[in-house]
Protein backbone atom coordinates (compact mmCIF):
# COMPACT_ATOMS: atom_id res chain seq x y z
CA UNK A 1 0.00 0.00 0.00
CA UNK A 2 2.80 2.35 0.94
CA UNK A 3 4.68 1.57 -2.31
CA UNK A 4 1.58 2.28 -4.42
CA UNK A 5 1.04 5.57 -2.62
CA UNK A 6 4.69 6.55 -3.17
CA UNK A 7 4.56 5.71 -6.88
CA UNK A 8 1.38 7.75 -7.30
CA UNK A 9 2.96 10.75 -5.57
CA UNK A 10 5.98 10.50 -7.87
CA UNK A 11 3.73 10.37 -10.95
CA UNK A 12 1.66 13.34 -9.83
CA UNK A 13 4.79 15.34 -9.00
CA UNK A 14 6.11 14.70 -12.50
CA UNK A 15 2.78 15.82 -13.91
CA UNK A 16 2.61 19.04 -11.92
CA UNK A 17 6.23 20.03 -12.49
CA UNK A 18 6.21 19.63 -16.28
CA UNK A 19 6.28 23.08 -17.87
CA UNK A 20 4.75 22.47 -21.30
CA UNK A 21 5.30 25.78 -23.07
CA UNK A 22 4.16 26.01 -26.70
CA UNK A 23 2.97 23.16 -28.91
CA UNK A 24 1.06 22.39 -32.10
CA UNK A 25 -2.01 20.23 -32.71
CA UNK A 26 -1.23 17.71 -35.44
CA UNK A 27 -4.69 18.08 -37.02
CA UNK A 28 -3.46 21.40 -38.38
CA UNK A 29 -1.47 19.49 -41.00
CA UNK A 30 -3.33 16.19 -41.04
CA UNK A 31 -2.99 15.63 -44.80
CA UNK A 32 0.73 16.43 -44.66
CA UNK A 33 1.24 13.95 -41.84
CA UNK A 34 -0.71 11.28 -43.72
CA UNK A 35 1.37 11.84 -46.85
CA UNK A 36 4.84 12.25 -45.29
CA UNK A 37 5.16 12.15 -41.51
CA UNK A 38 9.00 12.32 -41.31
CA UNK A 39 9.18 15.21 -43.78
CA UNK A 40 6.40 17.11 -42.02
CA UNK A 41 8.14 16.70 -38.68
CA UNK A 42 11.40 17.96 -40.19
CA UNK A 43 9.63 21.04 -41.54
CA UNK A 44 7.93 21.78 -38.21
CA UNK A 45 11.17 21.36 -36.31
CA UNK A 46 12.90 23.79 -38.68
CA UNK A 47 10.09 26.29 -38.11
CA UNK A 48 10.53 26.10 -34.33
CA UNK A 49 7.89 23.61 -33.21
CA UNK A 50 9.23 20.98 -30.82
CA UNK A 51 6.14 19.73 -28.96
CA UNK A 52 3.11 18.19 -30.67
CA UNK A 53 -0.37 17.08 -29.66
CA UNK A 54 -1.93 14.14 -31.46
CA UNK A 55 -5.35 14.36 -33.08
CA UNK A 56 -8.02 11.66 -33.15
CA UNK A 57 -7.04 11.19 -36.81
CA UNK A 58 -3.37 10.44 -36.11
CA UNK A 59 -2.73 7.13 -37.88
CA UNK A 60 0.77 6.13 -36.85
CA UNK A 61 1.06 3.67 -33.95
CA UNK A 62 2.17 5.46 -30.79
CA UNK A 63 5.56 3.76 -30.59
CA UNK A 64 6.39 4.64 -34.22
CA UNK A 65 5.42 8.28 -33.75
CA UNK A 66 7.43 8.45 -30.54
CA UNK A 67 10.51 7.11 -32.35
CA UNK A 68 10.18 9.70 -35.13
CA UNK A 69 9.78 12.50 -32.60
CA UNK A 70 12.64 11.32 -30.42
CA UNK A 71 15.00 11.13 -33.40
CA UNK A 72 14.35 14.85 -33.95
CA UNK A 73 14.50 15.96 -30.34
CA UNK A 74 10.73 16.53 -30.34
CA UNK A 75 8.05 15.52 -27.84
CA UNK A 76 4.35 14.72 -27.65
CA UNK A 77 3.00 15.92 -24.32
CA UNK A 78 -0.74 15.67 -25.06
CA UNK A 79 -2.83 12.92 -26.66
CA UNK A 80 -6.33 13.41 -28.15
CA UNK A 81 -8.63 10.36 -28.10
CA UNK A 82 -12.22 9.63 -29.06
CA UNK A 83 -14.81 9.25 -26.27
CA UNK A 84 -15.67 5.72 -27.42
CA UNK A 85 -12.03 4.71 -26.91
CA UNK A 86 -12.09 6.13 -23.39
CA UNK A 87 -15.22 4.10 -22.72
CA UNK A 88 -14.23 0.81 -24.35
CA UNK A 89 -10.43 0.83 -24.78
CA UNK A 90 -9.04 2.57 -21.69
CA UNK A 91 -6.13 0.13 -21.40
CA UNK A 92 -5.08 0.96 -24.96
CA UNK A 93 -5.52 4.69 -24.36
CA UNK A 94 -3.20 4.47 -21.36
CA UNK A 95 -0.66 2.34 -23.21
CA UNK A 96 -0.57 4.75 -26.15
CA UNK A 97 -0.23 7.82 -23.93
CA UNK A 98 2.64 6.17 -22.06
CA UNK A 99 4.32 5.08 -25.29
CA UNK A 100 4.12 8.64 -26.62
CA UNK A 101 5.48 10.11 -23.40
CA UNK A 102 2.32 12.19 -23.10
CA UNK A 103 1.30 13.69 -19.77
CA UNK A 104 -2.35 14.34 -20.55
CA UNK A 105 -5.17 12.62 -22.42
CA UNK A 106 -7.79 14.89 -24.00
CA UNK A 107 -11.31 14.12 -25.19
CA UNK A 108 -12.13 16.62 -27.99
CA UNK A 109 -15.77 15.63 -28.45
CA UNK A 110 -18.83 16.05 -26.23
CA UNK A 111 -20.82 12.91 -27.05
CA UNK A 112 -24.51 13.78 -27.41
CA UNK A 113 -27.51 13.75 -29.69
CA UNK A 114 -28.77 17.10 -30.94
CA UNK A 115 -30.19 19.14 -29.45
CA UNK A 116 -27.80 19.29 -26.51
CA UNK A 117 -29.53 19.40 -23.13
CA UNK A 118 -28.68 19.38 -19.42
CA UNK A 119 -29.43 15.68 -18.98
CA UNK A 120 -26.90 14.71 -21.64
CA UNK A 121 -24.25 17.06 -20.23
CA UNK A 122 -24.67 15.56 -16.75
CA UNK A 123 -24.32 12.04 -18.21
CA UNK A 124 -21.11 13.09 -19.95
CA UNK A 125 -19.84 14.64 -16.71
CA UNK A 126 -20.32 11.35 -14.87
CA UNK A 127 -18.43 9.52 -17.63
CA UNK A 128 -15.64 12.10 -17.57
CA UNK A 129 -15.27 11.65 -13.81
CA UNK A 130 -14.78 7.91 -14.38
CA UNK A 131 -12.23 8.44 -17.14
CA UNK A 132 -10.34 11.03 -15.13
CA UNK A 133 -10.18 8.76 -12.09
CA UNK A 134 -8.77 5.87 -14.14
CA UNK A 135 -6.16 8.09 -15.81
CA UNK A 136 -5.11 9.83 -12.62
CA UNK A 137 -4.46 6.43 -11.04
CA UNK A 138 -1.68 5.85 -13.59
CA UNK A 139 -0.25 9.36 -13.42
CA UNK A 140 -2.04 10.89 -16.42
CA UNK A 141 -4.25 13.96 -16.51
CA UNK A 142 -7.64 13.88 -18.23
CA UNK A 143 -9.01 16.98 -19.97
CA UNK A 144 -11.94 17.95 -22.20
CA UNK A 145 -11.58 20.17 -25.29
CA UNK A 146 -14.62 22.34 -26.05
CA UNK A 147 -16.41 23.31 -29.23
CA UNK A 148 -18.78 26.18 -29.91
CA UNK A 149 -22.03 24.48 -28.97
CA UNK A 150 -20.85 24.08 -25.38
CA UNK A 151 -21.53 27.79 -24.90
CA UNK A 152 -25.23 27.57 -25.64
CA UNK A 153 -27.44 28.79 -22.80
CA UNK A 154 -28.58 25.96 -20.55
CA UNK A 155 -31.85 27.75 -19.69
CA UNK A 156 -31.31 27.40 -15.97
CA UNK A 157 -34.15 28.85 -13.85
CA UNK A 158 -31.67 29.20 -10.99
CA UNK A 159 -28.60 30.56 -12.78
CA UNK A 160 -29.50 32.96 -15.63
CA UNK A 161 -26.92 32.95 -18.42
CA UNK A 162 -25.50 29.56 -17.42
CA UNK A 163 -24.00 27.68 -20.36
CA UNK A 164 -23.65 23.96 -20.90
CA UNK A 165 -19.90 24.49 -20.42
CA UNK A 166 -20.67 25.91 -16.96
CA UNK A 167 -22.82 22.86 -16.21
CA UNK A 168 -20.05 20.48 -17.29
CA UNK A 169 -17.40 22.24 -15.19
CA UNK A 170 -19.64 22.24 -12.11
CA UNK A 171 -20.57 18.57 -12.48
CA UNK A 172 -17.00 17.28 -12.90
CA UNK A 173 -14.51 16.82 -10.11
CA UNK A 174 -11.54 19.20 -9.68
CA UNK A 175 -8.30 17.27 -9.78
CA UNK A 176 -10.01 14.56 -11.83
CA UNK A 177 -11.29 16.44 -14.89
CA UNK A 178 -9.44 19.42 -16.38
CA UNK A 179 -10.30 21.57 -19.40
CA UNK A 180 -8.46 22.46 -22.59
CA UNK A 181 -10.02 25.73 -23.69
CA UNK A 182 -10.25 26.30 -27.44
CA UNK A 183 -10.50 30.08 -27.75
CA UNK A 184 -11.68 30.01 -31.37
CA UNK A 185 -14.83 28.07 -30.54
CA UNK A 186 -15.56 30.38 -27.63
CA UNK A 187 -15.49 33.33 -30.07
CA UNK A 188 -17.46 31.38 -32.67
CA UNK A 189 -20.39 31.23 -30.29
CA UNK A 190 -20.15 34.90 -29.38
CA UNK A 191 -18.46 34.60 -25.98
CA UNK A 192 -15.10 35.91 -24.77
CA UNK A 193 -12.31 33.53 -23.85
CA UNK A 194 -11.00 35.95 -21.23
CA UNK A 195 -14.37 35.77 -19.44
CA UNK A 196 -14.30 31.97 -19.49
CA UNK A 197 -10.72 31.96 -18.19
CA UNK A 198 -11.62 34.38 -15.40
CA UNK A 199 -14.57 32.19 -14.40
CA UNK A 200 -13.05 28.72 -14.78
CA UNK A 201 -9.29 29.31 -14.94
CA UNK A 202 -8.54 27.06 -11.97
CA UNK A 203 -9.86 24.12 -14.00
CA UNK A 204 -8.14 25.00 -17.29
CA UNK A 205 -4.89 23.12 -17.94
CA UNK A 206 -4.15 24.23 -21.50
CA UNK A 207 -5.31 26.48 -24.32
CA UNK A 208 -5.89 25.86 -28.01
CA UNK A 209 -4.87 29.05 -29.77
CA UNK A 210 -6.81 29.85 -32.96
CA UNK A 211 -8.11 33.12 -34.35
CA UNK A 212 -11.39 34.06 -36.04
CA UNK A 213 -11.51 36.49 -38.99
CA UNK A 214 -12.57 39.99 -37.94
CA UNK A 215 -15.36 40.17 -40.50
CA UNK A 216 -16.62 36.66 -39.79
CA UNK A 217 -20.34 36.01 -39.46
CA UNK A 218 -20.37 32.58 -37.82
CA UNK A 219 -23.07 30.13 -38.77
CA UNK A 220 -23.43 28.66 -35.29
CA UNK A 221 -25.55 25.79 -36.57
CA UNK A 222 -22.82 24.73 -39.03
CA UNK A 223 -19.40 24.28 -37.37
CA UNK A 224 -18.04 22.82 -40.61
CA UNK A 225 -18.22 26.28 -42.13
CA UNK A 226 -15.58 27.52 -39.69
CA UNK A 227 -12.40 26.37 -41.41
CA UNK A 228 -12.13 29.18 -44.01
CA UNK A 229 -12.64 31.73 -41.22
CA UNK A 230 -9.52 30.70 -39.28
CA UNK A 231 -6.75 33.27 -39.64
CA UNK A 232 -3.20 33.83 -38.45
CA UNK A 233 -2.97 34.30 -34.70
CA UNK A 234 -3.28 37.90 -33.50
CA UNK A 235 -4.75 39.04 -36.84
CA UNK A 236 -8.41 38.25 -36.11
CA UNK A 237 -11.07 39.18 -33.57
CA UNK A 238 -9.75 37.04 -30.70
CA UNK A 239 -7.59 39.17 -28.41
CA UNK A 240 -4.74 36.66 -28.28
CA UNK A 241 -2.42 38.78 -26.06
CA UNK A 242 -5.23 39.31 -23.53
CA UNK A 243 -6.14 35.62 -23.63
CA UNK A 244 -2.57 34.52 -22.96
CA UNK A 245 -2.13 37.10 -20.20
CA UNK A 246 -5.36 35.98 -18.51
CA UNK A 247 -4.40 32.31 -18.80
CA UNK A 248 -0.93 32.92 -17.38
CA UNK A 249 -2.47 34.75 -14.43
CA UNK A 250 -4.46 31.59 -13.68
CA UNK A 251 -1.37 29.39 -13.86
CA UNK A 252 -1.87 27.92 -17.34
CA UNK A 253 1.44 27.10 -19.01
CA UNK A 254 0.49 24.87 -21.95
CA UNK A 255 -0.46 26.72 -25.16
CA UNK A 256 -1.18 24.77 -28.35
CA UNK A 257 -1.50 26.33 -31.80
CA UNK A 258 -4.13 24.82 -34.07
CA UNK A 259 -5.05 25.97 -37.56
CA UNK A 260 -7.59 23.99 -39.58
CA UNK A 261 -7.83 26.55 -42.39
CA UNK A 262 -6.83 25.87 -46.01
CA UNK A 263 -3.86 28.20 -45.39
CA UNK A 264 -2.58 26.32 -42.35
CA UNK A 265 0.82 25.37 -43.78
CA UNK A 266 1.62 29.01 -44.60
CA UNK A 267 0.04 30.52 -41.48
CA UNK A 268 1.50 28.23 -38.81
CA UNK A 269 5.05 29.70 -38.87
CA UNK A 270 3.59 33.22 -38.77
CA UNK A 271 1.29 32.29 -35.89
CA UNK A 272 4.22 30.81 -34.00
CA UNK A 273 6.23 34.02 -34.38
CA UNK A 274 3.21 36.10 -33.35
CA UNK A 275 2.78 34.34 -30.01
CA UNK A 276 6.39 33.57 -29.12
CA UNK A 277 7.03 37.00 -27.57
CA UNK A 278 3.84 36.62 -25.53
CA UNK A 279 5.19 33.40 -24.05
CA UNK A 280 8.75 34.58 -23.55
CA UNK A 281 8.56 34.56 -19.77
CA UNK A 282 9.75 31.41 -18.07
CA UNK A 283 6.70 29.23 -17.31
CA UNK A 284 5.81 28.35 -13.75
CA UNK A 285 4.67 24.93 -12.48
CA UNK A 286 1.98 23.44 -14.67
CA UNK A 287 -1.27 22.71 -12.90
Amino acid sequence: MKLTHTLLLIALFALSSNAFGLGMQMYSLQEDFDRDTPGTLDRLKAQGFTDLETSVFTKLPAAELKALLQARGMTCSSHHVRPEDLEKKMDQVIADAKALGAVQVVCPILPHKAPLDRKQVLKVAADFNRYGTALKAVGLRFAYHNHGGDFQRADSPVTPGETFYDVLVAATEPGIVSFQLDVFWVAWYGSKATDVIEKHGERICSLHLKDLARDAKPDMANPKSARPLMVRLASGCVDIPAVITAAKAKGVTHFIIEDESPNAAAQLPESLQAVKPLLAEAPGPNK
